[in-house]
């Protein structure tokens, strides 16, 4: 990990110097180097002021890449500032812009490639990883160890669970009573404790953070979630009355329904456009040839406010009076042969790009479900209607996080709910594009709860 950032620098002013040499070709001028230098010490400046090279597992392949522009475009200012001063003869303004435009391209790739080469090298590596335990056996502490457990790239090795209750599961590893967190941290070279704030007591906490304060060890916390003081409580007024709402939801502002409704116009009708105009007609030619029915399936789902609407999508199944009512499950005879490879695949869902053109759905959001599973749902599980305050989505922040498919348990559902409203509630245009990036790459995976 420590040659990581001169590794990358090292990368970076190889792909610079070499487009510099073909700036100069182009150009039909002579190499100048102090040009070359000059550009060399702009790019290990910006890095330094605009403080975002550092490159790690953690913040992911967006945040690296949007970290990445804001350090180009510092530099692109510094180094047409002296070109200008210095050299403006030599080279034309289209020629530096075409300049500009491929070395970002590249640079773009290469941190691309340097995160995939450190996340399968961080995932197979047992030497880099930090061993953790978690204090506390809850469902935000369960949800926490899935996701450390489906990202192996962060580098962390959930060692199990410390609770004064009985853990009721052979899945979950119980170390023992909260009693036992010191000898076994010391003697297990535990890296970072993560406490469960809705299951540890006042005196317990305190005294995990003074032994982890004392002994160096990082120590975090999963909020509580299960009463008042878990709500995202938001300041508002009527006149000069203030009020508290129980949660924020940051589409009630007009700018965010104006931003999130135009980048789902445009997505998807540049998808309906250069991908499903000539895919659709394929995908129809095969379910024809596969089994008898139509093309789309058309099912009625919850949509916002809990409003009905028809959901599109590719048949996958052979014609059935359950289709309506029951899940598909693994190995459902149901399922034709091409529709196994739609739903592995996600094709399925691309007809929802028309739903989402009409207005109906979102590129991103909660899941849909059909009216069934929403009736039945929202009496087991707690605040479940909270997903409908937004719009549904083709795909969503509960879909990347493993919560999609067949849901066998109920804790499932209950975790897909509690995610979905995590998304509503902490909402941004980035938080849009991470989704999408994340699941065009959870699309080249296999899944095994999609079949």
């Amino acid at each position: 990990m420590r040659y990581l950032v001169p590794l990358n620098l090292f990368g970076e002013l190889i792909i610079i110097n070499i487009l510099l040499f073909f700036l100069f070709f182009s150009a039909q001028e002579s190499i100048d180097i102090g040009v070359i230098v000059f550009s060399n010490i702009a790019w290990f400046l910006s890095t330094f002021f605009t403080k975002y090279y550092y490159i790690n597992r953690s913040p992911g392949i967006l945040t690296s890449i949007l970290n990445l522009s804001t350090l180009f475009v510092f530099f692109i200012l510094v180094f047409y500032t002296f070109i200008g001063f210095f050299h403006k003869n030599q080279f034309s303004d289209s020629l530096f812009l075409n300049y500009s435009f491929g070395l970002f391209i590249f640079l773009v790739g290469w941190r691309i490639i340097v995160f995939f080469i450190l996340s399968k090298w961080l995932a197979k590596s047992h030497k880099n990883k930090k061993n953790i335990i978690i204090v506390g056996f809850s469902t935000n502490s369960i949800f926490y160890k899935e996701f450390i457990e489906m990202h192996p790239e962060y580098g962390y090795n959930v060692l199990g669970f410390f609770s004064n209750n009985i853990i009721n599961t052979t899945k979950e590893k119980n170390l023992g009573t909260y009693s036992k967190i010191e000898k076994f941290v010391l003697t297990n070279n535990v890296s970072e404790i993560i406490c469960s704030l809705e299951k540890v007591d006042k005196d317990t906490l305190n005294s995990i953070i003074k032994f982890a304060e004392n002994n160096l060890i990082t120590i975090k916390f999963i909020p509580d979630s299960s009463s008042e003081l878990g709500y995202n409580f938001v300041l508002t007024y009527l006149e000069l009355i203030p009020l508290l709402l129980i949660r924020k939801n940051p589409f009630d502002e007009l700018q965010n329904q104006y931003l999130k409704r135009a980048f789902d116009f445009c997505f998807s009708f540049l998808v309906i456009v250069f991908i499903l105009s000539w895919l659709i007609p394929i995908i129809a030619c095969f379910v024809l040839i596969d089994s008898r029915g139509p093309v789309f399936f058309i099912q009625k789902r919850s949509g916002l406010n809990n409003l009905p609407f028809n959901c599109l999508k590719f048949r996958t199944m052979r014609v059935n009076d359950q289709a309506h009512t029951l899940q598909a499950t693994k190995n459902d005879p149901r399922i034709t042969n091409v529709g196994a490879f739609l739903r592995k695949t996600s094709l399925d869902e691309l007809p929802q790009f028309f739903n989402t053109l009409w207005g109906n759905m979102s590129v991103v959001g909660p899941r849909p479900h059909p009216l069934k599973l929403t009736e039945e749902y929202s009496q087991k599980v707690d605040k479940y209607m909270v997903r409908h305050t937004v719009k549904p989505g083709i795909t969503g922040l509960s879909q990347i996080m493993g919560y999609r498919g067949e849901t066998k348990e109920l804790y499932q559902m209950k975790m897909r709910a509690r995610v979905d409203r995590f998304y509503i509630e902490n909402w941004s245009f980035y938080l849009d594009l991470k989704v999408i990036l994340y699941t065009i790459i959870s699309i080249l995976k296999k899944d095994e709860n999609v079949y």
